[in-house]
């Protein structure tokens, strides 16, 4: 027992280190999900005050294309035809992949989200933070990417009931939007990351039996950037003045105790060796 306790403690410096060491070419990960994230917020012309939200909405782009090309648009949307640019920002984008990348600097707060239907009017750019999904619609968004954003928002340490589709909330688009990765994640929360459907296999798309074989036309993003749906999502939010309410960052070691107790001492060694080889 002694030497568990011993091993506890030395895991937490460990663990200490790998949060607070800035290794170069490193890649980052959120918390305890296996998430690694491609920083693209220097391309953001974006400039938001530091925040804490309380609540997450997931949009989709209505659109094909790249991340650098949603940042690139989002930098600058031009509305009913005016010359004059407005700056939107959105703090995460997963593209086609499933890859995750950050679009605007941490803690920074947005302007995606207006036009908010009623009762939904505390849920606003000061109170929310979100992530544009690359899809045409709801339909088009994949079991891949529904994954991603369900290990994000776990990792960001919401709660399921502060989660919110863009349909839900705002009037101005599709009451679909982000429902099909709002349902995945109502599905699958309590589910262990390395059971959740979503890998490369065709047959987790089949199962989720969601398809409605419906024909769309591919939608490039660049020339979506006219619509007019999301003007004013850029107010500055005077409303609620909101304090997170987080169920926390997950905790490594909380789990751990019960480990030390039920595993083997191999087992520990494992996961020390992991740990060490993160750090490397």
């Amino acid at each position: 027992m002694k030497n568990d306790f011993i091993l506890l403690e030395h895991l937490k410096v460990l663990q200490q280190k790998l949060l607070s060491t800035d290794v170069p070419n490193r890649p980052k990960y959120l918390n305890e999900s296996s998430l690694q994230i491609t920083n693209i917020s220097g391309e953001s012309k974006f400039k938001g005050k530091q925040f804490s939200p309380k609540y997450f909405l997931i949009h989709h782009t209505a659109g094909k294309g790249t991340p650098s090309q949603v940042v690139k648009i989002l930098n600058c949307r031009h509305y009913k035809g005016s010359s004059k640019c407005t700056t939107l920002g959105i703090q995460w984008i997963i593209d086609r992949d499933g890859k995750l990348y950050q679009a605007l600097p941490k803690g920074s707060k947005g302007a995606h989200v207006a036009h908010q239907k009623s009762g939904m009017g505390h849920i606003n750019n000061s109170s929310a933070e979100g992530v544009e999904i690359i899809g045409l619609n709801d339909d088009d968004i994949t079991i891949k990417q529904c994954k991603t954003a369900l290990l994000l928002i776990k990792s960001l340490g919401y709660s399921l009931s502060n989660v919110f589709g863009h349909g839900e909330v705002s009037t101005n688009k599709q009451a679909t939007e982000g429902k099909k990765c709002k349902t995945y994640a109502t599905k699958y929360w309590d589910t262990p990351e390395d059971e959740l459907p979503g890998g490369n296999d065709k047959e987790d798309e089949e199962d989720e039996d969601k398809k409605d074989n419906v024909t769309t036309t591919t939608t490039d993003i660049s020339k979506s950037s006219t619509n007019d749906d999301d003007k004013d999502d850029n107010d500055d939010d005077d409303g609620d003045k909101t304090t997170p309410e987080k169920n926390g960052f997950l905790s490594f070691f909380e789990k751990l105790g019960g480990m030390l107790k039920k595993e083997e001492v191999s087992k520990i060694q494992e996961d020390v060796q992991r740990i060490k080889n993160l750090l490397k």
